[in-house]
């Protein structure tokens, strides 16, 4: 299964169902069909190895807000036309409202995940002070026990 680059100007045909993502090599466009989700791929552009992402369930396959396009003859009425921009607005606010939600959930669990980390990196240096209180008692048991050795018996 090989990836397609989507070059400038490159005409690469996608289709419903394909995985964009970006090389993080050299951050050229990419595309693979779904059945490609997980596997390394060289990046047809620099050749480097890259992981197709695996999307999730929450990932949309189709675009996220669909632009209605402009009226190709006079049949349709403007009034179509704002309605379907009133739609996609509104549709496109929703998104923006999961996105902030999702954004402040993400920012809650970076703060619990970077108290963690703080607690355990507390826990590493007294780990260290303690070890080298412990290194610092069996060097001075080394020179006692060479002094020992190193007397002789009346």
């Amino acid at each position: 299964m090989k990836p397609n680059p989507i070059l400038n100007g490159d005409q690469t045909e996608i289709r419903e169902g394909d995985i964009l993502f970006d090389c993080p090599h050299c951050g050229k466009n990419m595309a693979i069909e779904a059945a490609g989700a997980g596997l390394m791929v060289p990046c047809a552009a620099c050749g480097k190895d890259v992981e197709v992402p695996i999307p999730d369930a929450d990932t949309p396959e189709e675009p996220l807000v669909a632009v209605p396009r402009p009226p190709l003859d006079n049949g349709e009425s403007s009034a179509e036309t704002i309605r379907q921009l009133d739609t996609a607005l509104a549709m496109a606010n929703e998104q923006i409202d999961q996105l902030i939600a999702e954004k402040e959930a993400l920012q809650e669990r970076r703060a619990f995940l970077e108290q963690i980390r703080m607690a355990t990196s507390s826990r590493f240096e007294q780990i260290a002070m303690e070890l080298a209180t412990v290194q610092d008692a069996l060097d001075r048991a080394l020179v006692l026990l060479a002094e020992a050795r190193s007397e002789k018996p009346v």
